[in-house]
């Protein structure tokens, strides 16, 4: 089989690229110091990912929130929204902080959350930078117009057409989709913003072979990057979770044809290196020490110790609700540290693709060993 290339070479510095994670080596350093117990400091985090709102209006089978938004939703608890006003508190605290940037995603659908145009355009008069994490299927014009203000929006599409999206989405919106993004590729270009709009799709069964027709759609619609990935479907807490079967001939030759129709407006993105050969998950990394580079918030307020463990109680390291300062309070404490170091990855880890794994595998060999030799440029 081909060896699959996850992006051309002039694109090699790109936000998906497993080598990203050593630009953070002089915060990794200073981590890694705090983990060690030679000082008390923990710096803030380079995002916060806040999940606002524990609702959707898709269902989509593979969605990792599932098991909270539909199976069992006592899990989040009553308060399944965040008020606007504590959001728009949050950002401010936010940018005392550090200037932490504001990731609003999962947990639900944020865009049927009324406030969000109200807290994207905070953070941009606060000078910190925030992203959007949506299926595209409501979009106002009001939160159309704040979206501008994004460095980037994932559109979260996963199909090529009508009926394939009625099956892995569960609801009959592709039409409703495909000309939203068309409204915001206009919107960008009307007014100039450098907002990254990314068309984003999880192989799938359902969907594999139709890869390269979802590409060729989403240059056809205007956006600048087409994401494609694995799908984590083999997570326990995923319903009917499984290992799933592909043609991985058939993918590599659509991966092939996708970075073809590559031009300067249009990059693809076929991101692969956290999964194996075989498209399933894999661990290869000894211990998790790079997840206070992230604070995941929820509809309950309550932190965890990072977005592939949300709403998993052991991981709670701490309140954010109702009042945001709180979480100074617990950042970088005693337990937070010794949270940390309980983390077997081989078997607190093994149902799922972890976000930060090379991260991890960068502090290992490049901060705890200094692999590189770094005093000689």
């Amino acid at each position: 089989m081909t060896e699959i290339i996850e992006w051309k070479p002039q694109n090699y510095f790109n936000s998906f690229s497993n080598n990203k994670g050593l630009c953070y080596h002089s915060q990794f350093k200073q981590i890694m110091d705090w983990m060690n117990g030679k000082t008390s400091y923990l710096p803030p985090p380079q995002e916060c990912n806040l999940d606002a709102y524990a609702e959707c209006n898709l269902r989509c089978q593979f969605c990792a929130g599932q098991r909270y938004l539909r199976n069992h939703r006592q899990e989040v608890g009553e308060m399944r929204k965040l008020p606007t006003e504590y959001c728009l508190r949050l950002v401010d605290f936010l940018d005392k902080w550090g200037k932490v940037s504001i990731c609003l995603s999962g947990g639900g659908e944020p865009s049927l959350h009324e406030g969000m145009p109200l807290i994207i355009n905070r953070a941009k008069d606060r000078g910190i930078e925030s992203s959007f994490v949506t299926n595209m299927v409501k979009i106002s014009d009001e939160l159309a117009n704040s979206l501008m203000n994004c460095r980037w929006v994932a559109m979260s599409v996963d199909s090529a057409d009508r009926e394939t999206y009625k099956i892995v989405k569960g609801a009959d919106k592709f039409d409703d989709v495909t000309y939203n993004i068309q409204r915001l590729c206009w919107l960008r270009d009307r007014t100039k913003s450098k907002v990254d709009l990314a068309f984003k799709m999880l192989v799938l069964e359902e969907n594999y072979t139709t890869i390269f027709k979802a590409c060729k759609l989403a240059k056809e619609l205007g956006v600048g990057t087409f994401h494609i990935r694995p799908c984590d479907y083999e997570r326990d807490d995923i319903i009917g979770h499984k290992k799933q079967k592909f043609d991985m001939d058939l993918i590599t030759e659509q991966f092939m044809q996708c970075h073809e129709i590559e031009n300067d407006r249009f990059k693809v993105f076929t991101v692969i290196y956290k999964f194996n050969s075989e498209f399933h998950n894999k661990q290869d990394f000894k211990r998790c020490l790079a997840t206070p580079l992230l604070i995941p918030i929820l509809t309950d307020g309550n932190a965890f110790l990072c977005v592939d463990k949300k709403l998993q109680a052991k991981y709670k390291i701490g309140q954010a609700f109702p009042n945001p300062e709180e979480v100074l309070n617990w950042w970088g404490s005693d337990r937070h540290r010794e949270l940390i170091k309980s983390v077997v990855p081989i078997r607190d880890c093994a149902d799922s693709r972890c976000t930060f794994q090379t991260y991890h595998k960068i502090i290992e060999n490049a901060v705890n060993v200094d692999n590189f030799y770094l005093k000689f440029p």
